[in-house]
């Protein structure tokens, strides 16, 4: 039986990755849970193909790499299936190299948003990955170790791309994408430490529940549609209810991050879903995001009586001329009646904001503050525009010559590296630093968040959370 390792990689050399940090807002440690549910979907179904699959999360394991090494030299995998992020793809693909040291019979496969747009790109700069997956990860993954382990030629796996004997790169067809997303196995949650992924405050344990994939908007900023897709593709109402019910019994497991592009595309979706929660009875808390013009006081009453405690909206911005030139599709007063109609529903409100837009002004980040502020939301993230591979806002920087950085550990939500006529790189960062400060120094927020503390517990994670802010800040 061949063994398949999938590593989420751990950190290198201090590369700042979205998916590494910890931070006030509780919605950044909730994206530290997204690779691992794709690793254990992978998983579960080389598992149902008659594969010994193994997870290693690099993150939160917090395994270096001697220690790396000497798993995979022990363990003997017949494939190494390594996660990548942009920020840490050069890093991500040289473990490659560290594979073939520590045990040169494996082979190695890279899968990532960044390598479906750039796989041409990505395997020159990994000359030790012996092949990538362009697309969704899952059957593409299973079909290739299926073929390595009886020996079969390459070729004939869709969505594959990979580097002959002779060191030339083949590019198969592409897969389409998983028409029926109920076919797909529940998530492998056993392989991995579930203790690992925990709620600020609470500090309970919690699981992602992935409900769609795909998106039909056309935002600028967003890379996605080159891994899952522009078409909405859903799970149904049953299946994920079902996964709920069945994380609640084999791991006892109450708390979840229902997650899609948008869990509220479709509103009569969401609310057979929440309305299977309620029906089965099923106590659970969970969490989830949607956009502002998907919402309505039907949809939102519902998943609050479902378990719901807080939703998530991409905001964007406070000002209409940058929201349209990011062909966001929404508008100011729907995300002001949006959020309104959460509070009123009883449902605490995250806002997604983003600075640094081509065509953005100091006076234009200054006014998405200003919103947010006025908005009165719980938690805002405020993240630096990038310009991810994959997104029409990389094609367009890139034709305009407005990327002040090639370097790709910079191209993340932390960092800006796009300069436009109107506004520096380094405005832009300041302009986010500052945004944290006049938001969260605020008494109301100071007053809500230390309002939540109830327990010994929750004022021990809430004196970890304020030292990592402050010594961000």
């Amino acid at each position: 039986m061949m063994k398949v390792l999938l590593l989420n990689p751990p950190p290198v050399d201090g590369v700042n990755v979205v998916r590494e940090g910890r931070c006030m807002q509780r919605t950044a440690t909730w994206t530290t849970v997204w690779a691992p549910v794709s690793l254990a979907t992978t998983a579960a179904v080389l598992r149902d193909a008659g594969l010994e699959p193994r997870i290693v999360d690099g993150i939160v394991e917090e395994i270096d790499l001697a220690g790396l090494g000497r798993l995979v030299a022990e363990w003997q995998p017949g494939l190494v299936v390594i996660n990548t992020a942009t920020p840490s793809i050069e890093s991500d693909l040289a473990l490659g190299a560290l594979v073939k040291e520590s045990w040169p019979a494996a082979k190695t496969l890279a899968m990532g948003v960044h390598l479906s747009a750039l796989p041409e790109e990505s395997l020159a700069m990994g000359p030790d990955i012996d092949m990538l997956v362009r697309g969704e990860p899952e059957y593409t993954i299973r079909d290739a170790a299926l073929a390595l382990a009886a020996g079969e030629p390459l070729d004939g796996v869709a969505g594959l791309s990979w580097r002959g004997d002779d060191g030339a790169v083949h590019h198969n067809e592409k897969r389409p994408f998983i028409a029926d997303l109920d076919e797909l196995p529940f998530p492998a949650w056993n392989l991995v430490d579930t203790g690992n992924y925990r709620l600020p405050f609470s500090n309970k344990r919690f699981l992602l529940v992935a409900s769609a994939r795909g998106c039909p908007y056309g935002c600028t900023f967003c890379a996605n549609k080159v891994y899952y897709g522009a078409r909405l593709r859903k799970r149904s109402p049953k299946r994920i209810v079902d996964e709920m019910e069945w994380v609640v019994k084999e791991f006892g497991i109450t708390d979840f991050l229902v997650w899609s592009e948008s869990f509220t595309n479709d509103q009569e979706y969401a609310i057979e879903t929440a309305e299977e929660i309620i029906r089965r009875g099923l106590k659970i808390d969970w969490v989830s995001n949607s956009r502002v013009d998907t919402v309505s006081e039907k949809l939102l009453k519902t998943i609050k009586a479902a378990g719901c405690w807080m939703i998530g909206y991409g905001i964007e911005s406070g000002n209409q001329q940058v929201l349209d030139s990011v062909r966001k599709g929404t508008s100011l007063q729907q995300a002001v009646d949006a959020v309104r109609m959460a509070q009123q529903a009883g449902l605490e409100v995250t806002g997604h904001c983003v600075l640094g837009f081509p065509g953005e002004t100091e006076e234009t980040m200054q006014q998405t503050i200003d919103f947010a502020k006025r908005l009165k939301l719980d938690y805002v993230q405020f993240y630096c525009a990038v310009a991810f591979p994959g997104s029409p806002l990389y094609q367009q920087c890139l034709d305009s010559g407005w990327l002040d950085e090639s370097d790709w550990k910079y191209y993340e939500q932390n960092f800006s590296v796009i300069s436009t006529p109107q506004l520096a790189a380094v405005q832009v960062m300041k302009a986010r630093d500052k945004a944290f400060k006049q938001y969260y120094l605020q008494p109301r927020v100071v007053w809500n968040t230390v309002r939540k503390i109830r327990t010994p517990g929750d004022l021990a994670n809430f004196a970890r959370m304020v030292k990592d802010f402050l010594s961000w800040v």
